[in-house]
């Protein structure tokens, strides 16, 4: 997985759009407003929220204190390896991660990629594990592993139950020791990286980023992403990759991390065994030429084949180390965490929206970063006047500062997220490996919180000053269009200078370590044999006003959940007003109980509450979650949004307007495509075959919106699950307040015709004219959960799907590279059940990829192997412990099982059903819902592929949606 962190900050990570689905319009008059009367709307808004907040102030500031720090030990080897141990008692569950300082900078500027190639190549075997092994291993177990690359350090994480500790550490010491490049793995994992490359050129907005660090950086080896470049990794050899693995991925260059449910003077024996012998790596001596101060504007503006404009400014910032980044923090939110931020407010939630997301954030680099504001502009909407907000909202920063209520309000924001980085092992583990990596002291997580609290109004004002200066930001724009030949900022970053790497090695020889393992190392990896079992909390469940309501308490951090499922959704849409119960979700939201939709904001923002919507096609679910401290109010205002919203006419507006916008965005992406097209073509105009769409939301009126609230939700059935840190009694009267009064209404209950049989293969191609790459999505109707097949099933989808090592997963990436990722699983659902499979291929290798899923397919009804289907098994129980670490994951399993009707040890039992499941059963569910003649695949590319595809069968081709 390459991840650059690109909306990861220091302490906590900014929002993406989507974060902000169900709050993402303002309240107020309609009016066409000029940039003045923005900003004398904003000052008056200040002005009369103010009650909201004073009371605020002092509630929050002892939330670190009451968290606690995280605990941790640290040592360091002999061999210079770092080890960080941090005891967790939530759950049964371990994460082991190693971070090897090594990332896209230090690769040379003729040898873009290197590092991201490690994170794929690392999981093809070592001295003593087998090719694939390591992820076969983790996933039998029931465990999860996985690997992402950035520009500043490659991680490689684990999180396995705990008695498989020993496994986790000694397969993570054998590639650190043992890793060899061959041609042969280097082949096929550079044919899959390219995959994931066309991947991102085949998404509308996925060359962005890209193109903004080229942009924003000229010498500094961050103008490359850490995705690499095609045509270098054609070029290098083997023993290159060989060289750059021995220079890097060694002990004294990272740090292991050990977080959960650990004995550490056991570990630290066991990190000795595995670890303590492994040489020390050459010195390494960085030559990483320095990012020049940057002393005039850039811009590049472009058009590309996107829906809708999308732009992004940002400004260098200082190293990763600096304290003013806690100041930085405090800015991005004022400026863009939230809708009550001051540019969402102004573009997205104001009198009069330009955009359908904005958000910024700090994204703080080892040797210097950038604090970054992005929007995406409603359609119709112009560039220039977001631009020019953004620009004048920055400037009245660097001016006139920002209010202690702002501040207040992002602190509260972070705190949050303070609290929720201790929920499990991985998080912690997280945190401390980064900090020990960059700053070179794992207590900074421990440090951080407390250096949040002290960041003043005039830093804030002060760091705008220092660093957001109006002669030398990075301006990147997108608009709608064919793309255009590129200036020479957004060129591939050439090979110019001497480059990052800190040795040079002979042409054609391979610096290769040596593997000295000790006499008494292991040849095999040790799996221990005992399974751990998991037990989900159940909590009190009693009924209030037709409710069926349970309190989960679990007191370990202080924060509340609570979970409404309402037993209606979006099947109930009329044909031709496909979106409507997604509309009246986005809507209730928008201004309640008196409160406009921007106090309301305010007020829920101040004090750390969230309160989402969101429809489930059978279900309405409304969540919440807030600290402790917060819960009697979040749980009134969460009751007035559910009986008192305004569902005001403006807002409905704006909403239809920002949601046909992002509509059409949606339309653009070939993945989303390629799956609505397979769900229509399976189903039909039955609710699981119809999708919202531009013109049918622009079909829904305010009165559908009303009626449809009449009609979705009610307490019929419905189920409220409160968890965390709450007492049943609290939980109780709680629920007793919410649901007070509640008018009861019969569920509506929507038809579900039985999907056709069309008893032939149908192959349908999606025109896509510029498409990078070819999406494949191929299904077949199935059953649903109410049929005992689904345990077969189940084990079916893990035996094809589950890691490099799976069917699917050798058959089409392992041996030959025709994909970055590829799966095929059953869906059940309460009405209708389907089996899915997708790849992302070229465009070349289109056809022979869906004919190779077919083989494995058939494969599979024919014969299942003992191991395979023990190993699913064991990694069903595994994953079931995985899945108990929170409160709030329990309580999902919670709410899932009454809406499906289980018993309530379902869950607990799960692994013994498998355990029942024979060779014959996985076959014949296999053979039964998957034949050919049962089959639809869909692909998404240019009309040039109907005579490659015409192989499979008749072909039809459909336009792309418009």
């Amino acid at each position: 997985m390459y991840c650059c962190g690109l909306f990861r900050s220091r302490v906590s990570t900014a929002p993406s759009p989507a974060d902000y689905r169900f709050l993402a319009n303002g309240a107020g008059a309609r009016r066409a407003v000029g940039v003045a009367g923005r900003r004398r709307f904003w000052r008056m808004f200040m002005r009369t929220i103010l009650w909201l907040v004073l009371p605020l102030i002092a509630v929050f500031p002892g939330i670190a204190r009451a968290v606690g720090d995280i605990e941790f030990v640290q040592d360091t080897l002999a061999n210079g390896l770092r080890v960080i141990y941090a005891p967790l008692r939530q759950a049964p569950v371990v994460h082991v991660a190693v971070f090897y300082h090594v990332g896209s900078r230090d690769e040379r500027p003729d040898r873009q990629g290197f590092a991201h190639m490690f994170e794929h190549m690392m999981f093809r075997g070592s001295a003593h594990v087998k090719p694939e092994e390591h992820g076969r291993l983790i996933t039998t177990v029931g465990g999860y592993s996985n690997a992402y690359t950035s520009f500043d350090q490659t991680v490689y994480v684990n999180t396995v139950p705990a008695n498989q500790l020993r496994l986790a550490l000694y397969l993570e010491a054998d590639r650190m020791a043992s890793f060899r490049v061959s041609e042969e793995i280097y082949a096929i994992e550079r044919n899959v990286v390219m995959e994931e490359w066309r991947r991102r050129q085949n998404a509308p907005y996925g060359t962005f980023f890209d193109d903004f660090f080229r942009l924003a950086f000229t010498t500094h080896p961050y103008r490359w992403t850490p995705i690499g470049n095609m045509d270098h990794l054609r070029a290098a050899a083997a023993w290159e990759l060989q060289e750059f693995f021995s220079t890097w991925y060694v002990p004294d260059n990272a740090v292991l991390v050990i977080a959960g449910d650990i004995d550490v003077a056991a570990t630290r024996g066991m990190v000795a065994n595995y670890f303590a012998w492994i040489p020390r790596g050459p010195l390494i001596t960085r030559r990483i030429p320095p990012e020049p101060p940057q002393t005039a504007p850039r811009r590049l503006d472009v058009q590309r084949p996107v829906p809708l404009a999308r732009l992004m400014i940002g400004w260098h910032v200082p190293p990763w180390r600096s304290e003013d980044h806690y100041a930085l923090n405090m800015l991005a939110a004022i400026l863009g965490l939230g809708n009550a931020s001051r540019l969402d407010r102004l573009l997205v939630t104001g009198p009069d929206p330009l955009c359908t997301s904005v958000s910024s954030h700090d994204m703080a680099l080892e040797d210097g970063g950038y604090l970054g504001i992005s929007a995406t502009v409603l359609a119709g909407r112009r560039v220039e006047d977001v631009e020019k907000i953004i620009f004048q909202t920055v400037a009245d920063i660097r001016d006139r500062g920002v209010t202690s209520e702002e501040l207040s309000r992002a602190r509260v924001q972070t705190m949050v997220d303070y609290v929720r980085g201790r929920e499990t092992a991985d998080k912690i583990a997280s945190q401390l490996g980064l900090a020990a990596l960059l700053a070179g002291d794992p207590s900074w997580v421990n440090r951080a919180m407390r250096k949040l609290e002290a960041v003043t109004p005039a830093d804030v004002q002060a760091v705008a000053r220092k660093y957001l200066r109006p002669d030398c930001y990075n301006l990147l724009i997108y608009r709608p269009g064919q793309s255009v030949a590129a200036n020479p900022a957004s060129r591939p970053a050439g090979a110019s200078s001497p480059g990052a790497s800190p040795r040079q090695a002979a042409a054609g020889q391979p610096a290769t370590r040596p593997a000295a393992f000790p006499p008494d190392y292991p040849n095999r990896p040790p799996v221990s044999e005992t399974r751990l079992r998991a037990t989900f909390a159940r909590g009190e469940q009693f009924a209030i006003n037709g409710v069926t309501v349970i309190i989960m308490p679990d007191h370990r951090l202080p924060l509340v959940s609570w979970d409404l499922a309402m037993r209606a959704g979006s099947h109930c849409d009329p044909p031709g007003k496909e979106g409507l119960a997604v509309m009246t979700a986005d809507l209730l939201p928008r201004g309640a109980a008196g409160l406009s939709y921007v106090q309301l904001n305010e007020d829920l923002e101040s004090r750390g509450i969230s309160i989402n919507i969101n429809d489930g096609g059978d279900v309405t679910r409304l969540k919440g979650s807030c600290l402790t401290a917060q819960v009697d109010h979040a749980l009134g205002r969460t009751r007035d949004i559910l009986l008192n919203p305004h569902l005001a006419e403006d807002e409905f507006n704006s909403l239809r307007q920002q949601t046909i916008s992002r509509l059409r965005a949606e339309q653009s992406r070939p993945d989303i495509v390629a799956s609505r097209t397979l769900a229509h073509a399976l189903f039909g105009d039955s609710p699981a075959g119809r999708f919202p769409s531009p013109a049918s939301v622009h079909n829904i009126t305010l009165q559908d919106v009303k009626d449809c609230y009449r009609r979705l939700y009610t307490p019929d059935r419905a189920i409220l699950v409160i968890s965390g840190d709450v007492t049943v009694e609290r939980g109780r009267a709680l629920a007793g307040r919410l649901l007070e009064g509640w008018e009861m209404r019969p569920v509506p209950k929507p038809d579900y015709p039985a999907p056709a049989e069309h008893g032939k293969l149908r192959v349908i191609l999606v025109d896509r004219p510029d498409a990078r790459q070819s999406v494949i999505r191929i299904g077949a109707t199935a059953y649903t959960i109410h049929s005992q097949e689904k345990f077969a099933g189940a084990l079916a989808g893990s035996i094809l799907s589950a890691g490099i090592d799976s069917r699917l997963g050798r058959a089409v990436r392992a041996e030959r590279g025709l994909a970055y990722s590829v799966w095929g699983v059953f869906q059940p659902a309460r009405q209708y059940g389907a089996f899915m499979a997708g790849a992302e291929t070229a465009f070349a290798s289109t056809v022979e990829t869906v004919e190779t899923i077919f083989r494995v397919l058939n494969q599979t009804a024919a014969s299942i192997e003992p191991r395979e289907l023990s190993e699913a098994v064991l990694r069903a129980g595994g994953s079931m412990v995985m899945g108990m670490q929170t409160i709030q994951q329990q309580a999902a399993y919670r709410v899932e099982g009454l809406l499906n009707g289980y018993p309530i040890d379902y869950y607990d039992t799960y692994p013994d059903r498998l355990a029942g499941v024979t060779e014959k059963d996985v076959r014949d569910v296999v053979a039964r819902y998957l034949r050919p003649e049962r089959m639809t695949v869909v692909v998404v590319g240019p009309t040039s592929l109907r005579e490659h595809l015409s192989r499979l069968g008749e072909v039809q081709v459909v336009a792309m949606p418009r």
